[in-house]
């Protein structure tokens, strides 16, 4: 009598496996929506909006929307695997949809190697990064004169004394 309950077993567990698969794999998806951004990156968001109302701005951006790789066959897939799942916090364009630079406001989160590294992938592109950190953001002056260092220094000089009539 042993000899038949051992083979029941077996079928018993393996109907028992395979529905317990078939249910997870047949389950629907679920998900839930979430912001965009942060409380303190809708802050920055529209401060930035604020110090630079002639730019289009756009927050949490594909970096592989800003960059691709340049390299061939299996180096490219290998380029693109490191930016495929990295984005950046905003992006800034001039109306012509120009890029003029991607800017970053580092948390307690944010890895400085990281970091670095993630910019050298912008920079060897020509896309410059400018960071802020979250505990010390900048007013609206200060993150003009940082996106547009040559503006500022070309007021600076206009309303020195050296150039006063």
């Amino acid at each position: 009598m042993q000899s038949h309950i051992a083979p029941v077993v077996v079928i018993a567990l393996v109907v028992g496996i395979v529905a317990v698969i078939a249910s997870k794999v047949a389950a629907k998806p679920r998900y839930k929506a979430v912001p965009l951004l942060t409380a303190n990156e809708k802050e920055f968001f529209e401060r930035l909006r604020r110090a630079l109302p002639e730019a289009l701005i756009f927050p949490q951006v594909a970096m592989s929307a800003i960059i691709q790789p340049i390299s061939n066959g299996k180096q490219r897939t290998i380029d693109f695997r490191r930016i495929s799942q990295k984005r950046v916090d905003s992006a800034v364009y001039d109306r012509q949809l120009a890029l003029v630079a991607v800017v970053e406001l580092d948390d307690r989160t944010h890895d400085a190697a990281r970091d670095a590294v993630r910019d050298g992938y912008l920079a060897s592109a020509g896309v410059r990064t400018v960071r802020f950190q979250s505990k010390a953001k900048p007013d609206e002056n200060g993150i003009r004169s940082a996106l547009y260092p040559s503006e500022t220094r070309v007021q600076a000089t206009e309303g020195s004394s050296l150039f006063r009539v």
